[in-house]
Parts: C-alpha cells; sequence; structure tokens
C-alpha cells in the first residue's frame, strides 16, 4: 500500500481509485480466462465408454441417458449408468424373423424327414436369432428333435464366434438375454432401448442397439478384482481367462502374494518365481513366477509380485504360471489383486 498528500484534490483521488480497481478486475479477468481451457480440456480428455459395434469398428464416447431399463423376468429395473461396468447385447430379432423361425421350428418337429432336414438348412442359415428358439428344444423329450437342436446350437454358436471381428478383444454374447455388469451383481434381462445417442469427439450419433456387441464402461479404472492362480493354470496349455476386459492405453496394475510348493525340492516359490534351478523356461520366464497377456494372441509378460504398465492392445486379461522341471507337480496358490486406473 502507499499513501497520498493530504493536499491532494478529492477528485484526483476519485479517478486514481477507479483506475485501481479497473486494474485488479482485469488481472482477474485474464487469470480466470487462463484457467478455463484447462478445465475443458481435463473434461474432454476424461475416460469415456466404448461402443463395440457388430461390424468391426469401435466408437468411444459418452451415451445420453441417466439409467437403462431392463426387463427381467422378475420386473423391470433401472439401472444408474453410474454403476454400469459392461453391456454384452444378444442380436435382435425382427417380427418377420421370428414368424420365420417359429415356421422353420415347426417343420423340424415334423413327420416328413426331407422336411426335417430342410427346417435344419434353414435355420442353421437364420443363424443367431435362431438360438432362443433352439435352446428351448434342447431339452425336448423327441430324442432326434433334442438332438438336431444341440448339432444346430453347436454349429451356430462356433460361427459366431468365428465371426467376432473383435476377437477376444470383446467376446460376443452367444444367444439368451442381454448381459448387464454392474459394480455390485450381473443381470440378465432385455434392455428395452432400440438405439443410443451417443456424443463423440467429432458429433452426436444415432446407434441401433442391434448393431452393438457390447460396450465397455470400465475405460476409467473401474476394474477392482482378485482372483486365484493355482499350479493347475501352467502355461502354455492352461492359461486363466480372467475375463477382465483391459482397454487399450490403460494402466494395469497387479499384485499377487501366496506360494507354491514343490515337495521332491523342498522349494517354496513365490509369484516372482525361482531362478536357484538350470533348464529352458517358458520366454525365458524364471520357474513358478505368474505371467499374464491380453488377449488370446497376446504377448506373454512377466507379473511377479508387482506389476504397473500401460496395456499396449485391447483384450481379455489371461494369467499362468510357468511350469517347474518336467514331472515335478507343484502344490499352493497365488492370490492376484487386479485393478486399472491412475
Amino acid at each position: 500500500m502507499f499513501s497520498l498528500p493530504e493536499s491532494r484534490p478529492a477528485h484526483i483521488l476519485w479517478l486514481l481509485a477507479i483506475s485501481l480497481a479497473g486494474a485488479s478486475s482485469s488481472l482477474n479477468a485474464q487469470e480466470e480466462g487462463k484457467a478455463k481451457p484447462a478445465a475443458d480440456k481435463t473434461a474432454a480428455e476424461a475416460p469415456q465408454p466404448v461402443f463395440f459395434l457388430r461390424d468391426g469398428s469401435r466408437i468411444t464416447g459418452l451415451p445420453d441417458f441417466d439409467s437403462l431399463q431392463v426387463k427381467t423376468r422378475y420386473g423391470t429395473l433401472n439401472v444408474p449408468s453410474t454403476d454400469l461396468v459392461r453391456l454384452r447385447l444378444t442380436p435382435r430379432t425382427g417380427n418377420e424373423s421370428r414368424e420365420l423361425i417359429e415356421a422353420e421350428i415347426l417343420r423340424l418337429g415334423g413327420s416328413d424327414f426331407d422336411e426335417r432336414e430342410a427346417a435344419m438348412d434353414a435355420l442353421r442359415k437364420l443363424g443367431t436369432p435362431a438360438l432362443p428358439f433352439l435352446n428351448k428344444l434342447a431339452t425336448s423329450d423327441d430324442e432326434e428333435l433334442r438332438n438336431r437342436s444341440l448339432l444346430l446350437i453347436g454349429e451356430i454358436r462356433s460361427r459366431i464366434k468365428e465371426a467376432n471381428k473383435h476377437d477376444d478383444e470383446f467376446p460376443a454374447l452367444v444367444g439368451g438375454a442381454d448381459e448387464i455388469i454392474t459394480r455390485r451383481f450381473k443381470i440378465r434381462g432385455a434392455i428395452e432401448e432400440t438405439s443410443f445417442s451417443v456424443k463423440s469427439r467429432y458429433g452426436t450419433l444415432a446407434i441401433k442397439v442391434a448393431d452393438i456387441l457390447g460396450v465397455d464402461f470400465r475405460t476409467g479404472g473401474a476394474i477392482q478384482e482378485t482372483v486365484t492362480i493355482g499350479s493347475k493354470h501352467l502355461v502354455p496349455a492352461n492359461w486363466s481367462n480372467t475375463k477382465l476386459f483391459i482397454s487399450a492405453g490403460i494402466t494395469l496394475r497387479i499384485k499377487a502374494s501366496g506360494s507354491l510348493f514343490v515337495q521332491n525340492y523342498n522349494l517354496n516359490s513365490g509369484p516372482q518365481g525361482t531362478t536357484r534351478y538350470s533348464g529352458t523356461t517358458y520366454k525365458n520366464f524364471p520357474m513358478l513366477s505368474l505371467v499374464g497377456k491380453i488377449g488370446r494372441n497376446g504377448t506373454p509378460f512377466l507379473i511377479g509380485a508387482n506389476y504397473k504398465a500401460q496395456a499396449r492392445t485391447g483384450g481379455t486379461l489371461q494369467l499362468g504360471v510357468v511350469p517347474f522341471r518336467t514331472n515335478y507337480k507343484a502344490t499352493g496358490t497365488y492370490k492376484v489383486r487386479i485393478s486399472t486406473g491412475d
């Protein structure tokens, strides 16, 4: 602060006070203007759900709904969008397809052999939409009808897995009801919406539910899971599929504890494994070490007791144990805690 002589005229003091106030307001406005872009940038870069479409494309964006209505056999549920972890959607069946399937189902149980064979071919071509109808026949008292339906179910499911353009990054739901996984429990039912409005970086899209394979809401780091891996999960033959979907670019953290014991050698090993004994090992990783990979065809990596890295690719997290020497079995388990996000 500074002082002015008392002899200074009053109108000069008044003008000086206005000037100082204006300068202060201008400075505050500049500071606020600088702060806003940072806040906007943070909001724009916040992790968003990923929509996996049946044509193989992926869209990242925010769905325009506060809750999701799910019709179950016990009633209709309203699931808050903030509780959603993952959606997997069963293929939709139009009214025309439904009528056609029902007609072929009747032919499949008919008395004429040629008609039954023709119905098999027709249902085979109809594919996924026919699964709910065939599943009901799988418990039929008619042995031939039951066997034919089971054969078709197996063929159609195999085709669905082969046709999934997202591979195991997001496994397709094979028949049945929609699968809704929340932070608290899993729900099976029918999502009643026919389309979603999704706000992406480049504009707002209207996506039909029939075109959606599934939605992963966990890109913000919602995964918090604990699994047990034991000596039966020896790689490369017996990887354990955790069924946890890891999005590309997300930070993956894994902490493991516990031990495996080889009685013949009186050896106890933790998740970091042991290098005490010589011999060729899987990918040159230590014997009995905890290892992982992302996706069925992902590159294996050493986890040990502590692991933290950014996922280079997306897919299902697979875990396993590097075998000890041939013909020597280990007992025990590793407790593995998995989390994602910063």
